[in-house]
């Protein structure tokens, strides 16, 4: 393993606490962009497969609708059964309005991945290198560049990982859609202490500027967890 990886892990609770844990639930407050104009405003009961690349979000899509997110096939369905969505590997587009097949996919996304890193990062098959550090604020940040295989479901292939003196996750960046799509920039923190395992808590997610730096104006996505569990 990377030695940054190990010191990354480690500060995050270690594989032996990630590995004895096959599900994590919270609610979760989520606005922004991605939070479709018909999706409830009410915060959602959220269930993450940790080892199994699934999320399942209520409510998610519509005030009655259950949205899933299993590796890249994407559903929404109404309590009554009515299927509101059901995609697998389809396009997304980020022109506003932002569509809802496009806020509920990216939505399940950055809650899978909330929920998950570093810790997939240990995969085998995924590629670690270290890049040059970033400056923040007077800190350096040290990253990490992660190259996921085409077989395993991620929202990029290239994703960069930022963390911080003492190696917790602070920023996450990766592009979607290909040279028509976004750049997401994600900060995350408020990090809790849960069975042994530290988990960020908030997460603003915002378009990448070309100088790198999050455009704050452009917020896509906040996410609030509170009565976070794992199993």
């Amino acid at each position: 393993m990377n030695r940054l990886l190990e010191k990354v892990i480690t500060a995050h609770g270690g594989l032996r606490n990630w590995d004895g844990v096959g599900t994590a639930n919270a609610t979760a407050t989520v606005t922004g962009l991605f939070r479709h104009e018909h999706s409830s405003a009410t915060p959602s009961q959220v269930n993450v497969q940790t080892h199994q690349n699934r999320v399942t979000i209520e409510p998610l899509g519509c005030p009655d609708c259950v949205s899933h997110l299993d590796h890249d096939h994407l559903s929404v369905v109404r309590k009554d059964g009515t299927i509101v969505i059901g995609l697998e590997d389809f396009g997304l587009r980020f022109e506003p309005p932002i569509g809802l097949a496009t806020g509920v996919l990216m939505t399940c996304r950055t809650l899978r991945s909330m929920l998950t890193s570093p810790f997939l990062l240990t995969d085998e098959a995924v590629e670690i290198s270290e890049l040059v550090p970033w400056n923040e604020r007077g800190a350096q940040w040290r990253v990490l560049r992660a190259e996921f295989p085409p077989d395993l479901s991620a929202p990029a292939r290239v994703q960069d990982y930022f963390f911080d003196a003492e190696f917790l996750l602070r920023r996450h960046d990766y592009h979607v859609d290909g040279a028509q799509g976004i750049t997401v920039c994600e900060i995350v923190a408020d990090y809790v202490d849960v069975q042994g395992l530290r988990m960020p808590t908030k997460l603003k997610g915002y378009a990448r500027r070309p100088d790198l730096a999050p455009d704050f104006g452009r917020e896509l996505i906040s996410v609030d967890l509170s009565r976070l569990a794992f199993s």
